[in-house]
């Protein structure tokens, strides 16, 4: 018997899916608070088949997290988020092996979440049409007698498609289990679904420094998750409590005081008014310093303190001649600049309207370039855009 039918006392007939809506306590709290698959209401679950992780013997350098990297075949290209939503659906697939093309699907999971509240769920086996192999048996307990009733792929994966709808969709390591979606989705004929995708994998890696590892086991312990492992309804929630806490650290970096949104408003609005494209502006902080870039930076504000100032590594004679109505001073010797562009609040930005938008371009440029000239550069730059 599974931890989860141990949990629940129950168990659903193996032979159809279950969609069920879920109560479950908010996943943000992670910090403090423990949570246990025990808070989902479920009318029927199954015993938890395999998780693909390093404990196959595969080395984590080939493997990064223990799953396989995606093959550059066209068919498992999807589009990656470039934001943070509070509305999405977490989901995982347990397979008995690391070959989208070879290897089958043996148990699908999937929560709907909504402000980050779950409301319902998609957990089934899958009966592979094979045996399970027993190195998989021997990490996660499940038999080919556990599956043996469960529906095939076949069965069941087009209302797994149905449940997804245009949902944001959030994977650990997503290009694992997008491979094994698109794949099966490809192989049955059905329409190649175009949701966006989050990888937490990734989000961990920038937002949970301070674990060895970013597997989700690892994560899952550094949370203090009361979830068992190698099941996919459980693997969705901790990838979700992941998410939620790489979205929470993310907020705190990037939150901004009233005039820095003002001013990252105000160039966002410079840059419309001359016609420009802003998808691939973004903003950070850098100490006391509000960044605004298209990949590269272009334009580093400063909004605190007694002086507030456009930082510029022009000459105060080239900002002149772009924006003569602009007071300069020089830049202090500590700064990555050689000229500050005094304003008295964010909306004096729009003096310095010329000089944004060439140092937009000249960043544009560099990406551009960039791309041209780095190896991998759009897996970096797709990074940048989805953090």
């Amino acid at each position: 018997m599974g931890i989860l039918q141990r949990l629940f006392g129950k168990k659903a007939k193996q032979k159809q899916d279950v969609v069920t809506p879920v109560n479950k306590n908010n996943l943000g709290n992670t910090d403090d608070t423990k949570f246990s698959s025990e808070d989902l209401n479920s009318t029927g679950v199954y015993p938890s088949p395999i998780s693909v992780t390093v404990e196959y013997g595969f080395p984590s350098s080939t493997y990064p997290n223990g799953k396989a990297e995606p093959s550059s075949n066209g068919h498992y290209n999807y589009q990656k988020a470039t934001f943070t939503p509070d509305d999405y659906v977490v989901l995982d697939f347990e397979t008995t092996g690391l070959n989208a093309e070879k290897d089958a699907i043996i148990q699908i999971g999937a929560i709907r979440f909504r402000n980050h509240e779950p409301i319902e769920h998609f957990i089934s086996f899958v009966n592979p049409k094979r045996p399970i192999p027993s190195k998989i048996t021997d990490i996660t307990g499940i038999t080919d007698k556990d599956v043996k009733d469960a529906p095939t792929i076949e069965e069941i994966f087009p209302n797994f498609i149905q449940f997804l709808k245009d949902d944001v969709l959030i994977a650990h390591n997503a290009p694992f289990d997008m491979k094994f979606l698109l794949s099966n989705a490809r192989r049955l004929g059905i329409e190649k679904p175009n949701n966006p995708v989050i990888d937490t994998l990734t989000l961990a890696r920038k937002y949970i420094p301070e674990t060895p590892n970013h597997q989700l086991e690892t994560l899952k312990q550094w949370l203090q998750l009361e979830v068992s492992s190698h099941h996919a309804l459980d693997d969705c929630l901790t990838c979700a409590a992941v998410y939620r806490t790489c979205q929470k650290r993310r907020e705190e970096k990037f939150r901004l005081s009233d005039d820095e949104k003002r001013a990252y408003d105000i160039v966002l609005r410079i840059l419309s008014d001359h016609n420009r494209d802003t998808s691939l502006v973004r903003y950070s902080r850098t100490s006391t310093y509000l960044d605004i870039h298209a990949f590269y930076s272009f334009a580093r504000i400063k909004l605190t303190g007694k002086k507030k100032y456009l930082l510029s590594k022009r000459l105060e004679r080239e900002i002149l001649d772009l924006c003569p109505n602009v007071i300069c001073e020089p830049a202090s010797k500590s700064e990555a600049g050689h000229t500050r562009i005094l304003i008295q609040t964010p909306d004096d930005l729009l003096l310095a309207s010329p000089l944004i938008v060439k140092d937009f371009d000249k960043a544009l440029k560099s990406t551009e370039d960039y791309r041209k000239y780095v190896g991998k550069a759009e897996k970096v730059i797709q990074e940048y855009l989805s953090l």
